[in-house]
């Protein structure tokens, strides 16, 4: 008779045990393995945030992942190895995700959408250990791969020996194995007979790995080795069935066997005979006599022996009776002892699913507690940020008149404290402050700026006032006279003649009083100019209306001192400096944010015990 153990955790393989109920096969069900949640950081969780493909190695990965991440991105596409992984997803995450028809890692790295993933963020989430297959193909193709060791598998027990002898008790004849640390788990015994025990056993698996596995590590014949069409609980049971078939089939061909009839030996006829009585045969007759009445004598003795042999019948029933009333003392109290473990048993589950309550409420206690200060803290961190925000948006708009810088700063504070509670009053504030900065006229400074640069580009052109000279008087020319009599001006015409071989004298009718101007002394005209136009663009820059429009006042008078006032160019330039001292510069004007009282008023509520 089949009775079959599976070793699947608790909690998994309920549909494979009501299909064996419905069809009247025997079942153990003997947990080997236990999964433990591994919890992730911030850090370990922040590559699902920016992934293009998640990829799920089974349930187990998807449930252990949900319990800490329960949103996955909505732009990343998802795959699972199988079924039930993307029928887990989609319970979990209300997602699709895409899986292949051979339901394992060849088949889903055969997937299309899986063939060119260069560049792409890639997320592996699965277990502790395992295959690298997936890894290291999704690396060679060309993603960014990280993983999510999201839980771990464990032996319930140190070894097998406690679940072999209670299989071998039970007559277990076949075992269900999901995964290579389910066969290490009940292979894990140093037990010659167990060994052989098991040897012994059929197996049904989940994968072509496993049995490869199966067979090469610990030696088992391939003809008890059964592959299952995937993972799920329908898939081993169709094995189950088609194997219970197969060895119906097999027995029906084994059970009769044709048999030779036997031939009774052939005894040859004889006649009778007449035989005469003689001498030999009263001799004959004596001897017939006398072996009668020692026959007589052995069927006396036969008798003695045989009451002797009903004594010790009668004996050996009367020692089995007793040890017929023992086997039954002995059932009755392995009854009770086993009524005792199965009371014992559940007295335990119930302390440990009592312990595991108090530890479950108590790590929620712990967690909630700690996302509490999780809050606090980051609530305490906008807050010294919108603090920090609102005083440089005072800064700006009281020292610097940048409107709209401070309304930008402002624009910031207002998003910061949206998150927090009981802030109306400041939030009102905060759009009435925007609204009043952005409303601010802005004057024209760049366009200024630009035409105070057009102007110091003009400075080198512009022609200064110059002096224009007489024409030199003509001179008599030195030649000397014959007559004695102009000896004197002879003299004077000689003297005038070697003069003019050393110093050049040259005399005109109007007498010149202003100094004429070198080039070196021109330079520093224009670079006057210059200082007093880039002086105005500073204080333009600066925001400083009386320096902008002192200096522009200096650069008229400077102009209209030393440059040509009847050329062109010059009138020009005067005419655009008087202009530029004409605009409506105010950059001064007082401003109070009504933001400002406000927020301390709501800080003062908030840090109030």
């Amino acid at each position: 008779m089949t009775k079959i153990a599976i070793t699947r955790p608790s909690g998994k393989g309920e549909q494979l045990k009501a299909q064996l109920e419905q069809h009247q096969i025997a079942y153990l069900h003997t947990p080997v393995l236990s999964l433990t949640s591994i919890t992730l950081d911030a850090q370990q969780l922040a590559p699902l945030d920016n992934a293009d493909v998640i990829i799920f190695i089974s349930q187990d990965a998807v449930q252990s992942l949900a319990e800490q991440y329960p949103t996955l991105p909505a732009h990343a596409k998802l795959f699972a190895v199988g079924e039930q992984t993307a029928q887990a997803i989609e319970t979990h995450f209300s997602r699709k995700a895409d899986f292949p028809h051979q339901q394992d890692s060849e088949g889903l790295l055969a997937l299309k959408a899986l063939q060119d993933l260069d560049a792409k963020q890639c997320v592996l989430v699965k277990g502790k250990g395992g295959r690298t297959l997936i890894a290291t193909t999704c690396k060679s193709r060309g993603a960014i791969l990280n993983q999510c060791v999201v839980y771990e598998r464990a032996a319930l027990e140190e070894t097998a020996d406690g679940w072999l002898d209670h299989w071998r008790e039970q007559q277990i004849t076949a075992i269900v194995l999901s995964s290579n640390a389910a066969i290490d788990a009940v292979f894990n015994t140093q037990s010659e007979q167990h060994l052989d025990w098991l040897k012994q056993r059929d197996f049904y698996l989940v994968s072509q790995r496993s049995c490869d596995y199966l067979q090469q590590e610990y030696q088992i014949a391939e003809t008890q080795v059964y592959l299952a069409d995937g993972a799920s609980d329908d898939a081993v049971f169709s094995c189950i069935k088609s194997s219970q078939k197969q060895q119906v089939s097999t027995m029906s061909e084994e059970q009769k066997q044709p048999t030779a009839v036997s031939e009774k030996p052939s005894v040859p006829e004889t006649k009778p005979m007449k035989q005469k009585i003689s001498k030999v045969g009263v001799l004959a007759l004596l001897i017939a006599t006398a072996t009668g009445v020692m026959t007589t004598g052995l069927i006396v003795h036969g008798q003695q022996i045989s009451d002797k042999t009903y004594a010790a019948l009668d004996a050996l029933k009367t020692e089995n009776s007793a040890l017929k009333s023992e086997l039954k003392q002995s059932q009755q109290n392995l009854a009770a002892l086993q009524s005792e473990q199965s009371r014992l048993s559940k007295a335990v589950n119930q302390s440990l699913s009592s312990q595991a309550a108090q530890l479950q409420e108590s790590f929620a206690a712990q967690l909630d507690s700690k996302l509490r200060q999780a809050d606090q803290q980051l609530s305490g961190a906008a807050i010294n940020e919108a603090v920090y925000l609102h005083r440089l948006a005072v800064f700006k708009v009281a020292a610097e008149q940048d409107y709209q810088g401070g309304a930008a700063v402002l624009k910031r504070v207002h998003d910061v404290l949206l998150a927090q509670s009981n802030n109306t009053e400041v939030l009102k504030a905060l759009a009435d402050d925007i609204a009043l900065l952005n409303a601010q006229p802005q004057p024209a400074v760049e366009s200024i700026y630009l035409e105070l640069h057009g102007l110091l580009n003009q400075v080198d052109t512009l022609p200064l006032v110059t002096l224009q000279l007489p024409e030199t008087r003509q001179q008599a020319p030195a030649e000397l006279s014959t007559e004695v009599s102009d000896w004197q001006t002879n003299l004077k015409r000689t003297w005038q003649g070697l003069v003019d071989d050393f110093i050049k004298i040259r005399e005109r009718d109007v007498t010149v009083i202003d100094p004429l101007l070198d080039a070196q002394e021109q330079q520093l005209l224009k670079a006057q100019l210059r200082g007093y136009l880039s002086q105005a663009q500073t204080a333009l820059m600066d925001k400083q209306a009386s320096v902008f429009f002192t200096a522009l006042k200096q650069a008229q008078q400077h102009l209209e001192a030393y440059f040509a006032a009847d050329k062109a160019e010059v009138k020009a330039m005067q005419s655009a400096l008087i202009e530029l001292q004409q605009q409506p510069l105010q950059f001064s004007r007082p401003m109070q944010l009504s933001s400002e009282q406000e927020l301390k008023s709501w800080l003062a509520e908030e840090v109030a015990p």
